[in-house]
């Protein structure tokens, strides 16, 4: 990534694809999140990123939005090419042409690898690049500055451990553990911990590994702790795809196996206060369920890109303690799941029941992922507990 007058954002990230061999015949980099949109064409009118003009916000999330870039053969084993792209964390792969014809895809950069659990020898999916923020290319107002999602240049950052633990099934799982910056295992006072779920890409694609590599939470947390807008706490990242998404096995393995691992190894609250639980998609379901059903166990929830449906929605009314936890409720306003994440909100409105509801310019992508998660730890996370005494105080 340079600075770079020529480019329409102000910055041009320079690929290069090095293969063992010279025997592809042609080679893309490709990223579902390197189109730009404006609220005023919505999500049907992509921009691609050399048509970028300030204001414009990247999102995608699927295949018709995925860009593709040809690369040119720099020498017999490198391929390049250059992207203008605005602030922020975005992943990319590269896709090859075989000499049969035949193509391989979702291939991560060699030199800038994409994160491994060395426990379980399990992989996230995709490199990442990082772009800052320049006012003058990209214009000014909300959501434009991304700053938060860039690795910090200074010693103040965080470690993220990979481990495995026994789960619900007798089987070796993954966990992803990001401690923040001094962390002590000797504390006095054990750190808050916040539990979070991706969603379901794919086996084996949604693991323990997309929020902190895709999902730059160890970048955004370091963040938001060096700057003063959140309090040192733990983030635990698990692998909720291997479950098929069956709730009374998750919500086993969480409270059976994940938590008494986690509380046992690490020096966290094994208090409702000192807990949080959120995802995304799939995950956000999990969270909700996790919020309908354990409204006691944890005093946050971040519900994200999906909601629950039908009579787990219509029964509302029946679940207990819904006023307790702090609830932020978030989707991208061109998500194609934005209608149940709508009327959860709706329900919970109808219930009188105080949360926060954000919608964000992105789509059901990392870019929506990315402003939800920042936007949850600086405005709510761990905010309960202050506001309390700030009232008390008064």
């Amino acid at each position: 990534m340079e600075a770079d007058a020529a480019s329409p954002t102000g910055y041009y990230a320079t690929f290069v694809y090095e293969e063992e061999t010279s025997a592809a015949t042609k080679v893309e980099l490709y990223s579902d999140t390197f189109h730009h949109f404006t609220i005023q064409d919505g999500f049907k009118n992509p921009y691609k990123p050399e048509a970028y003009k300030p204001g414009m916000f990247p999102a995608g999330g699927n295949s018709d939005t995925t860009y593709y870039l040809f690369l040119e053969k720099i020498k017999d084993n490198l391929w390049g090419g250059r992207v203008p792209l605005s602030s922020g964390a975005y992943p990319y792969n590269f896709r090859i042409t075989n000499p049969d014809g035949t193509t391989t895809a979702r291939l991560d950069d060699s030199n800038n690898p994409t994160l491994t659990n060395t426990a379980t020898n399990v992989s996230s999916v995709s490199s990442m690049v990082y772009i800052p923020y320049n006012k003058k290319t990209m214009g000014k107002g909300d959501w434009l500055d991304r700053l938060v999602e860039l690795p910090r240049k200074d010693k103040k950052t965080g470690t993220v451990e990979t481990v495995a633990y026994t789960g619900v099934a007798g089987d070796m799982r993954g966990l992803a553990v990001y401690l923040p910056d001094s962390y002590n295992p000797d504390r006095k006072k054990p750190y808050k911990v916040l539990y979070l779920s991706h969603g379901m890409s794919g086996v084996p694609y949604g693991n323990e590994l997309r929020w902190m590599n895709e999902g730059a939470v160890a970048n955004m947390t370091d963040n938001l702790i060096a700057d003063g807008r959140a309090e040192p706490f733990v983030v635990v990242t698990m692998n909720n795809q291997d479950l098929s998404w069956n709730y009374k096995r998750i919500e086993q393995d969480q409270f059976e196996y994940i938590m008494p691992y986690v509380e046992a190894n690490y020096n966290v609250s094994n208090e409702p206060g000192g807990r949080a639980y959120a995802g995304l998609s799939m995950g956000g379901v999990t969270a909700n369920r996790m919020y309908f059903n354990h409204a006691d166990d944890f005093a946050y929830f971040g519900i994200w890109s999906y909601a629950v449906t039908g009579d787990e929605l219509d029964n509302i009314g029946s679940y207990r303690n819904l006023d307790d936890p702090s609830v932020m409720v978030g989707v991208g306003i061109w998500d194609y799941l934005i209608d149940p994440v709508q009327n959860l909100h709706t329900a919970l409105n109808e219930e009188g029941i105080e949360h926060a509801y954000v919608e964000v310019p992105a789509a059901h992508d990392w870019k929506a992922w990315h402003l939800l998660y920042a936007a949850f730890v600086e405005d709510h996370l761990w905010k309960k507990e202050k506001d309390k005494k700030q009232a008390k105080e008064k």
